[in-house]
């Protein structure tokens, strides 16, 4: 287990780098095109739109070619993508690259954490916490990277770098021999065993499933909205310098994954229901502290808390959809993954409207009623989740 947990978290931290390098180097890669930032923002729609078909093409290509084939398969087309992109191509050509680069990391990511939660068994929120925690170190180091490489007018090498990390992990995970859960990586469904295909979605289950994708749309954009307009705020709002603002993001990327490295231990002692109703009211009261707050250090320990508050949202809700979705891992995995990555890219575009049409406080106020609203989901979820794990 150590050996798979060693080599998923490399993986999820560089999807955590992929994740962020568009954003870290887009206005040298704007200038450089002579593109306005409406065509960057494009980019990374389309970054997510494949991202999103490369979450919910995971469970097909698992059962066609096998999971290790499927990780080995994304991260290849991840490689070609980043290197091809070194070369600066025509911009129609770099746009179709960002897409590939967005299904090869959609890939990646549904197929490891789907591989970790069903291998991990009875620790899955400390092992799935790991993988969270390798993703934020990711999404860290590499604008840092990033600064340096632009610093020295070498920014585009940040792509090499990547694509090359990209065909090393990927020809590791082909040799890679993981004793007992070999047999998981190298699975591929066999249409002559459809007895252990899973039944049909029940009534309940199929309104906590859409609940809970509800949940991680609403999740991934209040995520994607602190990350995006936090520096916005304290500018705006706090007349805060430039770069004291962009420290806030620093700040929230630090407590989350501070976070993540208790989140997994502390849920499966408090249980996961009881974990998310904590994390969901707690960052409700400090989002309500966060309306009252006019000085800079008061701010920044807002965000400190709610990065904190939230670093294990998103794994321990995973786990408890699949807990009370028994024998489905790849299809909710997947389904959540998706949904998260939708609202990651249509509630931000809306959030930053209502900020240009009204005031900055919209994404303030964005994220305190997504967040009351997921809250009272989690809240309606105990009443039967008993009948939901008895229908399956």
């Amino acid at each position: 287990m150590k050996k798979l947990l060693f080599m998923s978290c490399l993986s999820y931290l560089l999807t955590g780098c992929t994740h962020v390098i568009f954003g870290a180097v887009l206005p040298e890669l704007l200038a450089h095109y002579g593109r306005s930032y409406s065509d960057g923002g494009f980019l990374v729609f389309l970054q997510f739109g494949g991202f999103l078909l490369g979450v919910l093409s995971m469970p097909a290509m698992a059962r066609r070619i096998s999971r290790r084939t499927t990780i080995t398969t994304a991260f290849g087309l991840l490689f070609l993508a980043m290197v091809s992109i070194v070369l600066l191509p025509p911009w129609p050509l770099a746009v179709s690259l960002t897409f590939i680069a967005g299904v090869a990391f959609g890939l990646v990511e549904a197929s490891i954490s789907t591989f970790v939660l069903m291998a991990a068994k009875d620790n899955q929120a400390t092992a799935f916490s790991k993988l969270e925690v390798a993703f934020g170190l990711g999404a860290l180091i590499m604008p840092l990277i990033s600064s340096i490489l632009i610093a020295n007018d070498l920014w585009k090498y940040g792509f090499m770098l990547l694509g090359i990390s990209a065909l090393a992990t990927g020809i590791i995970w082909s040799k890679l021999s993981l004793g007992e859960h070999d047999e998981l990586l190298a699975h591929k469904a066999d249409r002559t065993k459809s007895a252990n295909k899973p039944p049909a979605l029940m009534k309940s289950s199929l309104t906590f499933l859409i609940l809970f994708m509800f949940v991680f749309f609403l999740y991934v954009g209040m995520e994607n909205t602190i990350v995006n307009f936090l520096p916005s705020i304290f500018i705006d709002q706090l007349h805060a310098s430039s770069s004291v603002a962009s420290l806030a993001v620093t700040a929230y990327w630090l407590a989350m994954v501070f976070g993540r490295v208790f989140a997994g231990i502390i849920a499966e002692k408090l249980t996961y229901f009881r974990y998310l109703l904590f994390s969901f009211a707690a960052s409700v009261v400090t989002l309500l502290l966060w309306m009252f707050s006019s000085e800079l250090w008061s701010s920044f320990a807002i965000v400190l808390l709610l990065g904190l508050f939230m670093s294990g949202m998103y794994a321990v809700a995973l786990i408890y959809a699949n807990q009370l979705l028994p024998g489905r891992t790849e299809q909710i995995t997947s389904t959540l993954i998706a949904a998260g990555g939708l609202g990651g890219s249509i509630l931000p575009l809306g959030v930053g409207w209502g900020m240009d049409k009204f005031q900055t406080g919209v994404s303030i106020w964005f994220v305190l009623i997504s967040m009351c609203l997921v809250l009272g989901i989690v809240i309606y979820t105990k009443k039967w989740r008993i009948q939901a794990v008895e229908s399956n």
